[in-house]
């Protein structure tokens, strides 16, 4: 402390992270899970991460985990001064060919999450599904989603088939908007590209093309799915949360999708409004990666775009490239109200996931 004055201006403030993942072993997830399926996970030769990339550069980029809570409160709560992590078990059951497989690793991951964070501390989560069988993913919800710390669902966009607004996937958005559950989605560059994008994951000479576009294209094409599909009009109690694409994609989707309905009405008879209402009304992008566009006023122009209001703050840690709460929020200083900051980095989350702070 110095002069009475926080020794970081973040700590005086409220800071809800949207997208914190935990790191599970695969020898430790198979405790959570029965044979033979524990047997399967723990063998040598299985790998539920399957691309051939190298994301480390060779190991020149340092690796971290998230593996206790000693460590979230150390290195989330007290070093980038969060109050409220929401934590999600990082795993893309939904590109795994095996699907009671993926069904049996989807209770034992949220088992996981109960016993080992949430059981004995007041942290928040997102439950895990297997969108290969809607039904029992929703059935999953109905077991563990009336839980106080379990505050939304976990969905990889970067592996379901079909996209997650198709309409098998209505029993999955009812059992949300039963349990007042937050979709949120994800993508991923080196577990589910492979799948859902494999001839350009081959086509690509270099991991860095995969990382630039992976989040982009997945987040992408599920917007405009729930979009033309209509979710949104057929569950208006819901809002949809999106992960780790940053927000530079947004303005153009919303404008295009405008166009889009406006010139093909009869392939989108759902929507009784224009889709950028949808999405402002409805969507919430996480500023996770931030993006360094070389002029600073463009990041403040393209903030003010998408607006205070559906904003969140994301730092996606342990992850290499997660974001400081800093950094995003020297430009929110710059651009936004003392009023808008405070909406972005802990407000929207807290109305949008019904946080009990």
């Amino acid at each position: 402390m110095s002069g009475g004055q926080p020794t970081s201006v973040l700590e005086s403030e409220t800071i809800v992270d949207t997208d914190v993942h935990l790191s599970v072993p695969e020898e430790e997830l198979a405790r959570y899970v029965d044979r033979p399926y524990r047997d399967w996970l723990t063998a040598p030769d299985v790998q539920l991460k399957s691309s051939e990339w190298d994301p480390t550069l060779g190991g020149k980029i340092e690796s971290r985990s998230l593996l206790t809570p000693d460590q979230l409160e150390r290195d989330v709560m007290e070093t980038l001064h969060v109050d409220h992590p929401i934590l999600n078990v990082f795993r893309n059951l939904s590109r795994l060919s095996g699907t009671d497989a993926a069904l049996e690793l989807m209770v034992g991951s949220n088992d996981y999450l109960f016993d080992r964070f949430l059981d004995d501390n007041d942290y928040l989560g997102l439950a895990t599904v297997a969108t290969q069988k809607p039904d029992r993913a929703a059935e999953e919800l109905d077991r563990v989603g009336d839980h106080d710390q379990i505050v939304g669902v976990f969905l990889p966009t970067t592996g379901p088939t079909p996209p997650l607004g198709d309409p098998e996937y209505d029993v999955l958005y009812e059992a949300m908007a039963d349990h007042d559950l937050t979709p949120v989605y994800h993508g991923a560059a080196n577990s589910g590209f492979d799948v859902g994008f494999p001839k350009y994951n081959q086509a690509f000479e270099k991991f860095i093309s995969v990382h630039v576009n992976a989040h982009l294209w997945s987040q992408a094409m599920t917007l405009t799915s729930l979009v033309v599909q209509g979710v949104p009009e057929k569950f208006p109690d819901l809002d949809f949360v999106f992960l780790e694409a940053g927000i530079g994609w947004v303005p153009y989707m919303m404008f295009r999708l405008n166009k889009e309905a406006a010139m093909r009405r009869s392939e989108v008879p759902l929507l009784e409004r224009e889709p950028e209402e949808y999405i402002r009304e409805s969507m919430y992008f996480a500023s996770q990666p931030l993006g360094e566009p070389m002029d600073g006023e463009h990041m403040q122009s393209l903030l003010d775009m998408v607006g205070a209001e559906s904003l969140l703050f994301a730092s996606d840690y342990p992850h290499w490239d997660f974001d400081h709460p800093s950094e995003l929020d020297a430009h929110l200083r710059a651009r936004f109200t003392p009023e808008e900051r405070s909406m972005v980095l802990h407000e929207n989350a807290t109305r949008v996931f019904d946080l009990p702070v």
